[in-house]
């Protein structure tokens, strides 16, 4: 299996599963490197979910760093208008509420406050990483699509989209997602004036330790099975070795 295209699905399917996405993994992945003419999917809404998220991927593919006009980019090509995906995509929130539970961030979002929430990230390790994608979504800058925008913006810091690295960010979609969005959500309604409340960097770093110990997990896991493929092919080679070719000679 092409590993890094099986990576690509694992962002598709963490992220997508939040809007009701219901393709399996190994579809997916045959989906990315299908003519679009040949993709299936297991519902109508998963095909606009899935090539919305494929343009926004390729795009970030192209980005070597993460600014204010990529991060509108890449919610711009979430427009398919299916339910779930912006009204009005790549367009900052003015004057327009949104909620998640009972966290209501501010009603308008300008460049300056995805510049200052960029700041705060150091370098392009899978922590702060991770620090991106939990600021950016925090800060909930679009009408929808915003967990969707931080991570890819996230993995484009980390380097995995470039090529950079293989420090894939991706969202669990095992028993491990409630914990995720646990930390995540208590990061976004952090209060240091409420006592009632958990301490906004705690929270943060609860919440980072999490995600990175999982993509440690997962990166180690990922480097097994690929050493183990490639060992299994070779064993291959050694049980069935190919017949010499006669030689041509050199041509006249």
């Amino acid at each position: 299996m092409n590993y890094s295209v099986e990576n690509i699905a694992k962002i598709i399917i963490g992220l997508a599963q939040y809007e009701g996405y219901k393709t399996s993994f190994l579809q997916t992945v045959k989906n990315i490197t299908s003519d679009p003419t040949q993709r299936v999917f297991a519902q109508k809404d998963d095909e606009a979910i899935f090539n919305d998220l494929v343009r926004a991927i390729n795009y970030a593919q192209t980005q070597n760093r993460v600014t204010a006009d990529v991060i509108k980019q890449i919610n711009a090509f979430l427009d398919s208008h299916v339910e779930n995906e912006p009204k009005n995509p790549g367009i900052l929130r003015k004057n327009v509420i949104v909620s998640v539970g009972e966290y209501t961030p501010a009603a308008s979002v300008y460049d300056s406050d995805l510049d200052n929430e960029l700041k705060k990230v150091d370098s392009n390790s899978i922590w702060d990483s991770w620090e991106m994608y939990a600021r950016l979504a925090k800060l909930q800058p679009f009408d929808d699509g915003n967990k969707r925008t931080a991570l890819i913006s996230a993995n484009i810091n980390s380097g995995a989209l470039s090529g950079k690295s293989e420090n894939y960010l991706f969202i669990p979609t095992d028993f491990q997602r409630m914990q995720f969005d646990t930390y995540l959500y208590n990061f976004y309604v952090a209060d240091d004036w409420d006592d009632h409340l958990p301490d906004v960097e705690y929270s943060l770093a609860q919440f980072t330790n999490f995600a990175t110990d999982f993509t440690e997990k997962s990166l180690s896991e990922s480097k097994r099975v690929q050493k183990n493929s490639v060992e299994e092919s070779e064993d291959k080679n050694i049980e069935n070795p190919k017949p010499p070719q006669k030689s041509k000679g050199l041509s006249k």
